[in-house]
């Protein structure tokens, strides 16, 4: 009886354990290739100032059982944060995201919210040239709620996809009235077996996005080439950690369905593109959605700078201090 008992608590307690947090997903899914040669293309059509270097801000940060955020990645708990990354640039700087509010952020589950490097995410919004986002996830457009009263002015630095606008139009539906057109190459009715080959689009000097929906309808990566030639390929939540390339893993079933809408097969084929990516062209420095282990390791991370709480400088000081803040030496 004992035994019986065991077995169906084991029965029980093990199956939804591995259906929901160890499954590896759809391993069968077709790679859905990233396009290299168009991103430098797209990249090269617009004339101005590459971006000198890129610089980070941490506005809040959890750690998570690996096997969340990388199906079978274990119990064992990893740092995990919400990124606001600056492109430094002459002229004017990119800011790829937004932030959150702290209730934003504890209704998200992360308990470490700097109130401090938010208020220096704001300063850099209001000061850039331009503002784009990786996905529509509250914690990439959350902290646009506090530039509401600024709407117009905003709107003309947004570059944001059809997807990314509707999420923004729910969430601050004065801002989002003040928006632009979505960029057409990044339409949402291209079907995704089709976007590696047309949705791409030039966003900036050495700055371009490809169209990659999967974690959610206005997911996108952003490609970067700083004017001393290093490339960066920003993978959003589509990777959120390194292990989601290294190991060939989306995010578990139950980060994927029960806490959002993600197609798990549409994202295991972009995960796919961006392993093949890194090995055909391992200069190619992929960047993760929300690894914060990986960010602040300082012999394999990618050595971008920490942003100060200080206030940032305006456009025309940061042409002439970004050349001291330049980041990851490899060559």
């Amino acid at each position: 009886m004992f035994n019986r008992i065991a077995l169906a608590l084991i029965v029980l307690i093990a199956v939804p354990y591995y259906w929901l947090l160890m499954e590896r997903g759809p391993t069968s899914a077709p790679m859905l290739p990233i396009d290299l040669a168009r991103l430098r293309a797209e990249a090269a059509k617009i004339p101005g100032p590459r971006p000198q270097a890129v610089e980070y801000a941490v506005v809040a940060s959890q750690r998570t059982p690996g096997t969340l955020l990388v199906a079978g990645g274990g119990l064992k708990t990893e740092e995990t944060g919400v990124f606001v990354w600056r492109l430094v640039t002459p002229g004017g700087d990119t800011i790829i995201n937004a932030g959150l509010t702290q209730d934003q952020a504890l209704a998200s589950g992360f308990a470490n919210f700097d109130a401090s490097v938010q208020t220096a995410v704001l300063d850099w919004l209001s000061k850039a040239q331009r503002i784009l986002f990786t996905s529509e996830d509250i914690d990439h457009i959350g902290g646009l709620v506090a530039l509401v009263p600024s709407a117009g002015e905003v709107a003309g630095k947004v570059a944001a996809n059809d997807a990314q606008i509707r999420a923004i139009g729910q969430l601050a539906p004065r801002l989002a009235k003040a928006l632009a057109a979505p960029v057409e190459p990044l339409s949402l009715s291209l079907p995704a077996s089709k976007v590696a080959s047309k949705g791409y689009a030039a966003l900036a000097p050495g700055i371009a996005a490809v169209r990659t929906p999967g974690h959610l309808p206005g997911s996108q990566m952003i490609y970067v080439q700083l004017q001393d030639g290093r490339e960066y390929l920003f993978a959003g939540d589509t990777a959120p950690m390194r292990r989601n390339v290294s190991w060939l893993r989306p995010r578990s079933r139950y980060a994927a369905h029960w806490q959002g809408s993600e197609d798990r097969s549409a994202t295991m084929g972009w995960i796919k593109g961006l392993a093949a990516l890194q090995t055909r062209y391992p200069r190619l420095k992929l960047v993760f959605g929300h690894d914060l282990g990986w960010l602040q390791d300082k012999e394999n991370g990618p050595q971008f700078v920490a942003a100060s709480t200080q206030p940032a400088p305006p456009a025309s000081q940061s042409a002439t201090t970004g050349a001291a803040r330049r980041t990851d030496p490899s060559t």
